[in-house]
């Protein structure tokens, strides 16, 4: 199985049909219109030779092949479906056409591995807060205490708390890492000034985690990330039946040694998932519409509801605010995520959690079915209590992740749940 004709689709054709058609060639496999599984663990060539520059490539002896003469040696190194999946993953992203994807088991090990390419010990990372609980316990204990990485937490929504920390650490910052909207409190971080800030006063580069906007509704290179980092169990598997990451560096040659970091430490995503995912990048756009549409609906509900104090959701910014104004710079949507606070505390927020019949009580987001939790004493349990108030969340805070079921019998689902407090 070779590269695709498709590497590099026409300008002219919308997400819809990059995600429909770019990544495989049927006539690479006998005409069959969807890839094999290609289930395997080790590929035969030709000659001796011919292995021994595969492994030169590999290790980064020797530069890398064009796409379309790649081969692959192992799967852990590589695989056909990964390489057919990052073709049409990378090609989602607009704003820097050279981007080459990496794909990854998790989405943590993607942050990792990017980590672990870019910092040496005694390097500095900056990364801002909120964040998902999991990348927040990496970059605040795992990084700084196992690798040596000096690791230096700021308010990403504060600009002058960034410009501070970057100028400070410029001689020795490798990275700034980002997630807008946060996790879980939505807050609005404005990539471009980010950029600026970081490349106008240091030699580091700015990764922004996409995963809750997508490839559909944000795009992270064309205000100025050099990496955009999704975690691929959510919208972009989006059935809730695999784990997955991706790292899409749109500096081809720094791809090449994130890949090579993530070959040579053996975290080894599997051909079937890969699978999975390209099936699934078929129809992204139409399920990540569908749950926005649907979670438009119920945020309004919310917002109306008796026992509900505060909704968080990008249409109901202050239009005075600079965060009205980043969302409307950056977003082409609102997306599929709500938090919200019901009247009273801990105890209310459980009733209602414990209620609810089509809400699943479930951490994670992205898939087809609605899923609810609270941040606070679930998904971001290790974050001191003191930057979950920096973050704008409470401990009756409830986080939703609003799929694709009937938006009335979502609201219907929740209006029973709130009645029991």
């Amino acid at each position: 199985m070779g590269k695709s004709n498709w590497k590099k689709p026409p300008k002219e054709w919308k997400a819809k049909t990059r995600a429909a058609h770019v990544g495989y060639d049927p006539f690479l496999s006998m005409g069959a219109v969807r890839p094999p599984i290609f289930a395997v663990s080790t590929f035969a060539t030709e000659d001796a030779e011919k292995l021994e520059h595969m492994f030169r490539r590999a290790y980064g002896f020797e530069p890398p092949l064009s796409p379309d003469d790649e081969w692959p040696i192992y799967t852990r190194v590589s695989n056909p479906n990964f390489i057919m999946l990052c073709d049409r993953i990378q090609c989602l992203e607009q704003g820097a056409e050279e981007s080459e994807a990496v794909y990854f088991p998790s989405g943590l090990s993607a942050i990792f591995t990017m980590v672990l390419t870019l910092c040496q010990p005694e390097d500095t990372l900056i990364f801002g807060y909120p964040v998902y609980g999991g990348t927040d316990h990496m970059l605040r204990h795992i990084v700084p205490e196992r690798m040596g990485i000096h690791v230096v937490p700021v308010d990403a929504t504060d600009l002058n708390q960034v410009e501070e920390a970057v100028k400070k650490h410029a001689d020795n910052l490798k990275a700034v890492f980002i997630e807008t909207p946060a996790n879980p409190s939505l807050a609005m971080v404005d990539i471009q000034k980010v950029a600026d800030l970081t490349h106008e006063n240091s030699d580091g580069i700015l990764a922004v985690d996409n995963t809750f906007m997508s490839p559909i509704l944000q795009h992270p290179f064309q205000h100025g990330a050099d990496i955009v980092i999704y975690s691929g169990t959510k919208s972009i598997g989006g059935h809730s039946d695999l784990i997955a990451g991706f790292v899409i560096d749109k500096d081809p040659k720094r791809a090449f040694q994130i890949q090579s970091i993530r070959s040579g430490t053996g975290p080894t995503p599997s051909a079937f998932d890969a699978w999975l995912l390209f099936r699934s990048l078929d129809t992204l756009e139409e399920r990540v519409l569908k749950a926005q549409d649907n979670a438009k609906k119920i945020a309004q509900f919310l917002k109306e509801h008796p026992k509900v104090e505060r909704v968080i959701y990008p249409d109901f910014y202050d239009q005075n605010s600079e965060e009205w104004d980043i969302y409307q710079k950056q977003c082409k949507g609102p997306g599929s995520m709500i938090t919200f606070d019901p009247k009273g505390e801990k105890k209310e927020s459980y009733a209602i959690l414990n209620s609810l019949k089509i809400f699943g009580l479930a951490v994670s987001l992205g898939g087809v079915e609605s899923l609810a939790e609270n941040p606070w004493f679930h998904t971001h349990m290790d974050v001191s209590d003191e930057d979950k108030r920096k973050s704008r969340f409470k401990p009756q805070t409830l986080r939703l992740s609003v799929g694709i079921e009937d938006a009335d019998d979502l609201c219907q689902d929740l209006d029973q749940a709130l009645s029991k407090i």
